[in-house]
């Protein structure tokens, strides 16, 4: 047990240093949104070059990146039947459906890193291949539906994404068997590293609660973790996975609703309230969630 509290107060520490920083005026949304811009094109494209390309290619890589895309599918059809039978508003329903499919990885990741090292961190980032591509595929497509750009939008942002550039560039470099010059990979590790922190302190200055429905709150949280982690579990044994595999498949799984959810909704002109208290009320969630399944995986 105290081994497990070493390794997490520094990561609840950081993360509520983040939300200190923000309620102080030394943060606010915009400097939040800076570190994670910071983080999109750079740190993490430099931590994924850094880790991906020593990477043992294994088959239990390819179900860990077959096991998001089933979530996310399976997934879907519940969380739209869930908005028609409770009534919500198109604009909040979307909101749901986008919130219910989208990931926050970032938010588990300092867990894993801190739990598995860079081999979970490897499998983390297998695991994000179809939850980046649905984020802005399905997931903007129901927000681009319900919101102003009816559906005639199409993000291309997806395409020119640097993590995405990274992950395949690392990936072709592990299948040729190619890695960085020493001074290369230490400039790329010690900027990489600088990810956990700048994540854990951009989302501490972002999380923000306001007063929404209760049932429409629960039902969110219930989709997105509890489902994700029933499913992700289910899917681990089916595919036979164990071991770092299964525990970063359920901890992903399980993650709370990724950040998107609020960028869309602001886009799109959606229940921005109700984005904003999902993803922060899964932040909350998730810290009771996380070492419970950190002790038991």
């Amino acid at each position: 047990m105290f081994d497990l509290a070493f390794l997490l107060v520094p990561i609840f520490a950081m993360f509520f240093l983040g939300v200190v920083l923000r309620r102080t005026s030394v943060l606010d949304e915009g400097g939040a949104d800076t570190l994670l811009k910071l983080v999109f094109n750079l740190t993490l494209p430099a931590l994924l070059l850094s880790v991906l390309p020593s990477l043992e290619l294994t088959k239990n890589l390819f179900w860990i990146a077959i096991i998001p895309a089933l979530i996310i599918l399976l997934t879907l059809p519940l969380a739209m039947l869930a908005g028609k039978i409770t009534g919500m508003k198109p604009q909040t329903a979307a909101v749901l459906v986008t919130g219910s499919i989208i990931m926050n990885l970032g938010f588990v990741m300092p867990f894993v890193q801190s739990f598995y090292g860079d081999e979970g961190l490897a499998r983390l980032f297998i695991f994000d291949i179809p939850n980046g591509l649905s984020a802005y595929t399905i997931a903007y497509a129901f927000a681009c539906r319900s919101g102003q750009s009816g559906n005639n939008c199409l993000n291309k942002t997806l395409f020119k994404s640097p993590p995405l550039l990274a992950l395949t560039l690392a990936l072709c470099m592990n299948l040729l068997s190619l890695h960085p010059e020493p001074l290369t990979a230490k400039i790329l590790h010690s900027t990489g590293s600088l990810t956990i922190p700048l994540v854990l302190l951009a989302l501490g200055a972002s999380f923000s609660i306001k007063k929404t429905n209760l049932l429409h709150l629960g039902l969110g949280i219930a989709l997105r973790m509890l489902l994700g982690l029933s499913l992700g579990l289910w899917l681990a044994d089916l595919f036979n996975l164990s071991g770092v595999d299964r525990a970063v498949v359920a901890l992903c799984a399980s993650a709370p609703a990724g950040f998107n959810t609020l960028t869309f909704a602001s886009v799109e002109k959606l229940d921005r309230e109700f984005a904003a208290t999902l993803v922060a009320a899964c932040m909350i969630a998730s810290m009771v969630l996380i070492p419970i399944l950190l002790t038991t995986l």
